[in-house]
């Protein structure tokens, strides 16, 4: 009742903000203790056989990308210190605006300060710690409330926290000097979020064809999301596949440090199934452990294909050559942390084979399936897109082939979320949003 009030704007008293803001944290760590405990239980809930799958196919991918696995951080790293200071400014950006600070907060300001003062102590120490720690203090966490949902944030020791953000930057930047993500994984610095949205109606437009639908072909866009990614990853899979990237040392480092006790006031719980969004890391492996779902999504080879020879990578939504470009019907593929945008083109014969093999599998004599269809009502009747009985199905089946790829153990595609525009003779707009 009272959340519903918050949510409507009406004026509601402090305290009990205060109190319905307790409540509801007590009742999502409750769900969550809930789950660990599951997860413990019955778990792991990924079969051998996918995960088999998984890893086979990311190992397959770094070879033919020649990717060699990032080393320890050596004793005399030449870019050491500047990733340090980049580390700690990252660090203390969070205190420029806050005037008052509490006890952990003070403290960790001076560690700070402390590490720009005398940084090869700081390095040492933080080296030191990667290489032999593997027990961390546990973790408090509490919920920021912006009154449509709740923002969890999490409070880790300030030693570590610094530890963390050297390694982040670390990753990240002998990642990019390897080139482990291919060009369709964003947020990039080669885009700001407003140019990636121009690049690819930009890239959609350059392609081959693309508006010719004289011969019956569609053009579909499939915008979706991975539902509960950071939720569902298995720690042991992540370690396993963090060892084919990482040095086995940090893969157990980062993986450990997942594997930790939350508490907030006196209820607590281990952390031992999904990833802790608050670490300073979790960039890093969340944008990683996307691209092992990509492969599932593309498939290696138009994987491949999309991302260009290992030796001269291709620019985002650009190919070698037409011949490439039309070999498949995946023609662009983009990844923002979890929301994915593909854009697909179909010759009538492969539109019809992909309709009739969603139709046996879920048969539609009434024609409901035009029910439920997402479209945007926002937008003006004419600019919406129409639902037709061919595209309605084209875009359901479209659909349901890329859920079907991806194992629910990991991950799923929801209907709700996702929104599929068909471009056809009978559409004339093709619709998505970014």
């Amino acid at each position: 009742y009272n959340r519903e009030r918050i949510r409507r704007g009406a004026t509601v008293d402090k305290t009990v903000c205060r109190k319905n803001l307790g409540r509801l944290t007590r009742l999502i760590l409750k769900a969550e203790k809930e789950r660990q405990h599951n997860y413990l239980k019955d778990g792991p809930y990924i079969t051998p056989e996918e995960a088999v799958v998984i890893y086979t196919t990311t190992a397959h991918w770094l070879e033919s990308r020649k990717f060699s696995p990032i080393p320890f951080p050596p004793l005399w790293y030449k870019h050491d210190t500047k990733l340090l200071v980049l580390a700690l400014e990252r660090l203390k950006e969070s205190y420029s605006v806050a005037v008052r600070l509490n006890q952990s907060q003070r403290e960790e300001l001076g560690l700070i300060e402390q590490a720009y003062d005398n940084p090869h102590e700081a390095l040492s120490r933080i080296k030191r710690h990667l290489s032999s720690q593997r027990v961390f203090k546990e973790v408090g966490i509490e919920f920021m409330d912006l009154y449509s949902h709740l923002l969890p944030v999490y409070e880790i020791e300030p030693l570590e926290k610094i530890t963390d953000a050297y390694l982040d930057q670390y990753l990240w930047y002998e990642g990019d000097r390897r080139q482990l993500f291919p060009n369709w994984v964003k947020p990039a610095d080669s885009e700001p979020p407003p140019l990636l949205v121009y690049k690819w109606c930009q890239g959609i437009n350059n392609l081959q064809a693309i508006w010719d639908a004289s011969d019956g072909q569609c053009v579909v866009v499939l915008q979706t999301k991975f539902e509960k990614l950071l939720e569902k990853i298995d720690l042991i899979l992540l370690k396993r596949l963090l060892c084919l990237v990482l040095e086995p040392s940090l893969a157990e480092y980062i993986t450990g440090k997942n594997n930790v006790v939350l508490s907030y006031k006196d209820m607590s719980h281990t952390n031992s199934y999904g990833l802790i969004p608050g670490l300073q890391v979790a960039s890093f492996v969340v944008q990683y452990y996307g691209l092992v779902l990509d492969l599932l999504l593309l498939g290696l080879t138009r994987a491949t294909e999309i991302a260009g020879p290992s030796r001269m990578p291709n620019e985002f939504i650009t190919y070698a050559d037409t011949r490439v470009e039309t070999r498949h019907p995946i023609r662009l593929y983009s990844r923002y942390i979890d929301r994915v945008h593909m854009l697909f083109r179909f010759s009538r014969e492969e539109a019809r084979d992909l309709i009739q093999r969603y139709l046996i599998e879920h048969p539609d004599p009434n024609n409901e399936n035009m029910v439920g269809y997402n479209n945007n009502k926002c937008w003006p009747r004419d600019a919406r897109m129409r639902l037709m009985k061919h595209d309605v199905n084209l875009g359901r089946s479209v659909f349901w082939d890329m859920k079907n790829r991806l194992p629910p153990s990991i991950t799923t595609l929801e209907w709700e979320n996702s929104f599929v525009s068909v471009y056809s003779k009978d559409n004339p707009n093709l619709l998505f949003s970014m």
